[in-house]
């Protein structure tokens, strides 16, 4: 395998979604070769009027040393099998490790994996690449006789997206996919949205008008992370008042009790055996009628009614 010393390698992005179309713009903004592989629909369209030249996914591994997988984690299997033997020899990376923790994918011989995940939606990567605030971001160098030539691949591709200016660090494939799936569940995409909507229905249904429910229990949900990330949590709880301080003491352990914390236990046990990546895939292949029932569900509640109603007017 070629040596990388000042590397300037071209990339084939597959996928042109959320992080696909950041990262993508971002390597291009780089100075990096970029070639884009989608699937035909509303991702292709927006990378043409980007200005990429759009193929299929083995066109764009043809031009390519670098393959970046940035298509949805049940996805990836299905494209990383067709390619085939068309992968041999590539520097084959990921920015979540679910696919290649989980599925098994096939280790060829002379191709190597590495890892570099954003902490942050693409949106966020992508203006804070524009701007050079940059995002913090971890890296991984799966199993290889190259470790350091790898790694020195990985290095580099997160500075062409905008990661490794800020905070870079550095993790295994199977770390970084237990703690996202985790904290997506318990905390950011579950025990969050939940907890405002609870808390919001709670207020309705006790006769309080939706915007006053939907400042305190959405709005300023926001707010209190923001003083969260800027002041710490303890520079945040001298930035509250007192009467919020002790209530939020008081209360919020009751909330997060001995069986929330075993609840989230199980959660965790569930990622780690591989339990909920065989439901979710599961899921994937009856075309995931859990996710429909609940955007239906979501798109109708009150909840997300009051904040159409808001949110051109508290927008920044």
């Amino acid at each position: 395998m070629q040596a990388v010393a000042s590397i300037r390698l071209p990339v084939a992005i597959l996928g042109y979604g959320n992080q696909g179309r950041a990262q993508a713009l971002n390597l291009r903004d780089s100075g990096v070769s970029v070639f884009v592989g989608a699937r035909p629909g509303a991702g292709a369209e927006q990378a043409k009027r980007d200005g990429f030249t759009v193929s299929d996914f083995s066109d764009a591994v043809f031009h390519a040393e670098v393959v970046m997988f940035l298509l949805p984690d049940h996805v990836i299997p299905g494209v990383y099998s067709d390619l085939g033997e068309r992968l041999n020899g590539l520097f084959l990376g990921f920015s979540h490790g679910f696919a290649v923790h989980f599925c098994g994918l096939k280790r060829w011989e002379k191709s190597h994996f590495f890892l570099v995940s954003p902490k942050g939606a693409g949106v966020w990567l992508r203006k804070n690449y524009e701007t050079r605030r940059y995002l913090p971001g971890v890296f991984a160098v799966g199993p290889s006789e190259h470790p350091e030539t790898v790694r020195k691949v990985a290095l580099w591709y997160a500075e062409a997206i905008g990661v490794a200016q800020k905070y870079l660090k550095e993790t295994t494939f199977q770390e970084e996919v237990e703690c996202d799936l985790f904290g997506e569940q318990t905390v950011l995409c579950g025990g969050i949205p939940q907890l405002i909507e609870a808390a919001y229905d709670i207020l309705i249904a006790r006769g309080h008008q939706p915007e006053m429910a939907f400042f305190e229990c959405f709005y300023e949900a926001k707010l209190i992370i923001d003083l969260l990330l800027e002041c710490g949590p303890k520079g945040m709880t001298q930035r509250i008042s007192p009467t919020a301080y002790y209530g939020g003491q008081t209360v919020g352990r009751k909330l997060i009790n001995a069986e929330a914390r075993a609840e989230m236990e199980r959660v965790f046990e569930a990622i780690r055996s591989g339990e909920f990546a065989a439901r979710w895939m599961a899921e994937a292949r009856k075309g995931m009628p859990t996710l429909k029932e609940a955007s239906e569900k979501i798109a109708a509640s009150s909840l997300q009614e009051t904040y159409d109603k808001l949110c051109d007017k508290i927008r920044e």
